[in-house]
């Protein structure tokens, strides 16, 4: 509650520097706005977690704040509240870097200076090797798109077009797999979600007719186990 009224000060603040309105009324409307804002679940970050990834947190907080809308002066309040732990020491440590008299910060010089902070060269250069030398290998087909959906994020260049997208997907896959997903990836207006739907659903069948086959193999040695006129009881035929 009270990271809540700090957010809410902050807010009201900031909106009264941008315009004349009254305070009760910059009040209820901020008030409206972090209640949407926390309707809406936004990420949390706090980097104490190793497992954090600090690149995911910026997507999905662009996403929220895309949904309301919000200005890119409200944004960095908003996501910032959304910062815990050791990521609230950094943050507050950035606001006083910039000094007292600095301009009010945007959305893009905050994105900007957390990725430097927490994705250096070195750890962006790792995820874009591992994205280009992404294969299936001994990974299912839900498990390979999983990987191929988290990496592109630190590659966008690599993969801008839709269809360079699908073709480095298609040839990350198994070879029963990339030869039958290549014909159906060319394919006019073929896209990630369909191509990663369709390997899927190769997948699942070919284990389908596995475990048909297998199926039938063991009908077909009962039977014949059983004889040509039936079961044996006792060493004479029923």
């Amino acid at each position: 509650m009270r990271d809540v009224i700090q957010l809410l000060t902050r807010l009201v603040a900031a909106q009264s520097r941008r315009q004349e309105v009254g305070i009760g009324h910059a009040n209820r409307v901020i008030s409206a706005r972090v209640r949407d804002f926390i309707n809406l679940d936004p990420p949390v970050f706090t980097r104490a977690d190793p497992n954090e990834d600090p690149q995911v947190f910026i997507d999905r907080m662009q996403r929220t704040l895309r949904v309301m809308k919000d200005t890119t002066i409200e944004s960095i309040e908003l996501a910032s509240y959304r910062l815990q732990d050791v990521a609230v020491n950094w943050y507050e440590s950035w606001e006083l870097s910039r000094g007292e008299d600095a301009p009010q910060a945007i959305w893009q010089e905050f994105t900007k200076t957390f990725r430097r902070h927490y994705l250096p060269p070195e750890f962006r250069r790792a995820r874009v090797d591992r994205f280009l030398t992404l294969w299936q290998g001994n990974m299912s087909v839900r498990e390979y798109n999983l990987q191929f959906d988290c990496l592109p994020r630190y590659a966008p260049t690599i993969v801008d077009k839709m269809e360079d997208r699908v073709h480095r997907f298609v040839m990350g896959l198994k070879t029963h797999l990339l030869n039958n997903c290549m014909s159906v990836s060319l394919q006019p207006g073929m896209d990630i979600s369909r191509i990663q739907a369709h390997g899927q659903g190769v997948k699942e069948r070919k284990q389908k007719q596995r475990a048909d086959h297998e199926h039938d193999r063991g009908q077909s040695k009962r039977a014949r186990s059983s004889g040509p006129s039936g079961e044996f009881r006792g060493g004479q035929r029923k």
